[in-house]
């Protein structure tokens, strides 16, 4: 096998993860976050297809060459993102999603086709052959996380397109079709970089505000690995509008004008001109816990347009931190938007830091007066489609436990939330505020906190001390006075709030943090309903696309103990081997504090783990059984001490971190990376065909596996996910029992090329 064959695996792998990523991106800021969840599915029904077209197609004598396979990858990354920006899913969804089902998965297709093909014509190379697709995979989710914010999702399209035509170009030389493809992309990743909104504009699915359009004045626009932020204005609005759910609506007197601030086109924050009066917060919702203090030192988590900050500011906060992780809203608030809101991030007695709260917060020995968190949601996808239903690690038992253990004696922790009927979001709040007081052995929790609402905004605030007479005064004469209600008081602990609260169970946990997921009884909470949905369309796609066209040109060989081992086989290492990411991933989030970069370093160095496992793999002496084994081992082991490693080593910098972070990826991504191209070279040996077989069941199991990994995540939590994953590697190891071993044979029958 030439080494061109390599680079062009090495690339073509590369851009496939480069355009997942930004379909990750994309999809998240048009279509709504619980919909980034076709990614991950299309991007492996991708994988999976491509097998299935190797298996039909490349025996004939007219096929076609690694080349147009390379240069359709490259064009078809472009057509997608023109499709999937062109179509709006506010009004043709149905229409959209189809379009992004197709679009979205031909790069995957020809990326893999070009992969099996190459596993095909030489098993025996089968180990050296996929790492180098794993290594190309590491150095485009490495290349995504440092690219997105200078290019934008848009440009990381064509910049997917440059590494495929480059993967051509590396196969062919300099030939006239080669050198056009590797031209035009760059052109374009230039031009969507310069003007990526006129080219590939951004839509508004479901729930999402448009941020171009009649009475919209936009400001801004930054990518960030954790979300795209945009900054408008809308023109027309009485002034003051954008906030009015905050504030009494007796107050009369002049109000500032805001800007809007919106990440992923849906949650949103508020920037308030700096310029104007801010007396307008202290008959706000949010200025009620500092009626409990005075003089108090603060903690915002999530300061966005800086409103946080501003109130804490006018009540007369001694010092003020607070934590962003979206370095694009820390930006421009620092940058373009410094004037308008009158340089509140770096005000007299501010300080801002760039960081993930929970881990901020474990690192930090300050004890608050005061920790603040408004409305911080989750509403935006990581790199991973299979996030998409992995709720914030801010709202966990654990992290209220965490909260509570940093504020001072008589200290409080304030939380806003949306309140809907029924008040779902703020009950499930309210709990784990309960659950947490009750941690640190306190009898009577309920008598440590209130809830307040005005339209469709509540605020609960917890106490390190319980409300006694005149505390809950100051919190009753305080709501009367500015016409909010009081709809839990802990010395009267009676009306529907009260009720419902005495049956709302832990919501979340750091294991199962699914939050939003948890809903009253007599409902079926939403997560259900999407994975659901999104679990049927994957199977009927992975059986009628991947599986039923293979099995049909297969036929008796797929019969055969052979046969038969080889698809258990491929079916445990595409379950375990996702399932074992998702776990790596969820712990290396509140590890490193930063998810974006979590998900980038994490990723790449399981990657490139499972590149030198699967290079070690190519002499054929490991074996699928020991090989199985191992990872059984290593990944029940690494996930069982990984939380002990991570409370030792959590005051460490961010760099040394990494360094833990990269190890533990690395130690399990190599034995990982061993099993399947043993089974891919043993299936070679007996029957070419049944590469093709391997590939296409194992990407049928990890469509189906992220879907499945997930629910078990919300049932059972992610520790018993990890099992789940070593438990696959022993059905894996458990299929080569009774000494039916297979040995790669380095002689077999001459195979088309």
């Amino acid at each position: 096998m030439p080494l061109s064959r390599y680079v062009c695996i090495g690339l073509v792998s590369a851009a496939a993860l480069l355009f997942q990523v930004s379909q990750t991106r994309l999809f998240s800021a048009s279509y709504g976050y619980h919909l980034t969840y076709l990614v991950i599915s299309v991007a492996l029904l991708g994988v999976g297809s491509g097998a299935t077209l190797s298996a039909l197609f490349d025996r004939r004598p007219k096929r076609p060459g690694l080349v147009t396979l390379a240069l359709a990858a490259a064009a078809s990354a472009v057509v997608a993102l023109l499709l999937e920006t062109h179509i709006d899913p506010g009004t043709a969804l149905a229409v959209a999603l189809l379009v992004a089902y197709v679009a979205g998965a031909l790069p995957f297709v020809f990326a893999s086709w070009i992969v099996v093909r190459s596993l095909r014509e030489d098993p025996v190379r089968a180990g050296r052959l996929y790492s180098a697709d794993l290594a190309g995979a590491a150095a485009g989710s490495l290349l995504a996380f440092a690219a997105l914010p200078v290019l934008g999702a848009p440009a990381l399209y064509g910049l997917s397109a440059c590494l495929s035509a480059l993967a051509a170009l590396a196969v062919a030389g300099v030939r006239i079709r080669t050198v056009v493809g590797v031209v035009s992309a760059s052109a374009l990743t230039v031009a969507l970089t310069l003007a990526g909104d006129a080219i590939a504009p951004p839509q508004s699915g479901p729930a999402k505000r448009p941020v171009y359009g009649a009475d919209i004045t936009h400001l801004a626009t930054r990518w960030d690995p954790h979300a795209r932020v945009d900054v408008i204005h809308y023109d027309g609005l009485p002034t003051g509008e954008m906030y009015r759910n905050l504030i009494d609506p007796a107050f009369a007197a002049p109000r500032p004008d805001a800007h809007f601030m919106l990440l992923d086109q849906s949650a949103a924050t508020q920037i308030l001109d700096g310029s104007g009066d801010m007396s307008v917060l202290r008959s706000s919702i949010i200025a009620a816990p500092y009626e409990l203090l005075t003089q108090p030192h603060v903690l915002i988590i999530g300061p966005g347009g800086g409103i946080d900050i501003q109130n804490a500011l006018l009540h007369g906060a001694s010092r003020v931190d607070a934590v962003e992780v979206n370095r694009g809203v820390s930006g421009l608030m620092r940058g373009p938007l410094a004037d308008y809101s009158g340089h509140v991030y770096t005000a007299p007695r501010v300080n801002v830091v760039e960081d993930e709260a929970r881990s901020y917060i474990r690192r930090s020995s300050d004890r608050y007066d005061l920790i603040l968190m408004t409305v911080v949601d989750s509403y935006a996808a990581l790199a991973s489609g299979a996030y998409a239903l992995s709720e914030s690690y801010l709202y966990t038992s654990e992290a209220f436990d965490d909260y509570l253990a940093h504020i001072s004696a008589n200290g409080a922790l304030a939380v806003g939330r949306f309140y809907r009927d029924p008040p779902i979001e703020m009950l499930n709040t309210a709990a784990l505020g309960v659950d947490a007081l009750s941690r640190r052995g306190i009898a009577d929790p309920l008598s440590h906190l209130v809830v307040l609402r005005y339209l469709d905004f509540g605020l609960l605030i917890v106490r390190e001390e319980p409300f006694d007479l005149a505390s809950a005064s100051a919190i009753r004469n305080f709501a009367a006075d500015h016409h909010f209600t009081v709809t839990f008081d802990p010395l009267d602990r009676t009306g529907p709030f009260a009720e419902a609260l005495a049956r709302t169970p832990v919501p979340a946990t750091d294991n199962r943090p699914f939050f939003f997921a948890n809903t009253l009884t007599d409902q079926v909470p939403v997560a259900y309903l999407i994975l659901f949905g999104a679990l049927i369309p994957a199977v009927v796609l992975s059986w009628g696309l991947l599986l039923l066209p293979l099995r049909r040109v297969m036929g008796a060989a797929l019969v055969t103990a052979v046969g038969r081992r080889t698809t258990i086989q491929a079916l445990a290492v595409g379950f375990g081997f996702i399932a074992a990411e998702i776990v790596l991933l969820q712990r290396l989030t509140l590890y490193l504090g930063q998810p974006a970069l979590a998900l980038a370093v994490g990723l790449a160095a399981l990657l490139i783990g499972a590149a030198g496992g699967s290079a070690a793999s190519a002499g054929g002496r490991i074996g699928i059984a020991r090989a199985a084994l191992a990872s059984a081992i290593v990944v029940t082991v690494a996930f069982l001490a990984f939380d002990r490693v991570a409370v030792a080593t959590l005051s460490w910098p961010l760099i040394a971190r990494g360094v833990v972070a990269c190890a533990v990826s690395i130690a399990i991504g190599l034995p990982l990376g061993s099993v399947f191209p043993t089974v891919i070279a043993s299936a070679g040996a007996h029957d070419d065909g049944l590469v093709a077989w391997a590939w296409a069941v194992n990407g049928a199991a990890s469509v189906i596996g992220s879907i499945l990994a997930v629910v078990a995540a919300i049932a059972i939590g992610f520790t018993g996910v990890g099992f789940l994953a070593a438990a696959c590697y022993v059905v894996a190891a458990l299929s080569v029992a009774n000494r039916l071993r297979l040995a790669v044979r380095p002689e077999r029958s001459a195979q088309p090329t």
